[in-house]
């Protein structure tokens, strides 16, 4: 649970963050409910507080942080799709993924690298396109996720006849499916979402980098 600190700006985390490390460990021991509800909070903060952050940003990084919102809400939007089809319209019971999860990794990495691209039309500096890249690759991560505690929460019984699902619980030492897979997906979500926030800042500025490297060969033919 601590790690969703993580989420939070490194100016908040240096004033908050040891005080709200100790509050998560008052808690002590709660129930799953209780621990997902907890988490819901810390994201909500995290997403408060990069917004509040967000207000002290230039108008040109403003406008490419909120089409990088955009980009990561459509590309969450068709990851929901797929995995609504490939886990309850067409369950399988192998861990055979082929190429659906092939797209679905390219997509991830291609909407920050295409954040980068749009924001590269204003005049966004590299903090103001890694700032956008940061926030798109953390958004597809945590809506990713978001999307499969639901499905695996509501569709258990169908989720729980996955082979990888039922040789995970077996070595896990847990007894319950349930708790096997929450357990695993917040795991996935503080860590996912942070590696796609770092990931998605570096994609942001090589893609800004290149757009505008190509623009200026194409104006430099044009001269």
């Amino acid at each position: 649970m601590k790690r969703l600190i993580l989420l939070y700006p490194p100016r908040w985390r240096r004033r908050y963050g040891d005080e709200m490390s100790r509050l998560i460990d008052d808690l002590g021991p709660t129930s799953l409910r209780a621990r997902l509800s907890v988490g819901a909070d810390l994201l909500r903060g995290a997403f408060d507080a990069h917004l509040a952050k967000e207000a002290r940003m230039t108008r040109d990084t403003r406008t490419a942080v909120r089409r990088g919102v955009l980009v990561a809400l459509v590309v969450w939007g068709a990851l929901s799709v797929e995995i609504v089809l490939s886990n309850l319209v067409f369950p399988a019971t192998d861990d055979d993924d082929g190429l659906a999860v092939l797209v679905s990794y390219l997509c991830v990495f291609a909407a920050p690298a295409f954040t980068g691209v749009l924001a590269a039309r204003t005049a966004t500096g590299l903090r103001g396109l890694a700032a956008a890249g940061a926030i798109t690759g953390a958004l597809v991560g945590a809506l990713t996720v978001t999307t499969y505690l639901v499905i695996d929460n509501v569709f258990l019984d169908t989720i729980g006849r996955q082979q990888s699902k039922i040789d995970g619980l077996a070595h896990s030492g847990m007894t319950s499916m349930r708790a096997y897979v929450n357990v695993n997906l917040l795991f996935a979500l503080a860590a996912l979402t942070i590696f796609l926030g770092v990931a998605g800042a570096g994609l942001s500025v090589t893609g800004g980098l290149i757009a505008r490297a190509r623009r200026a060969a194409k104006n430099a033919r044009t001269v």
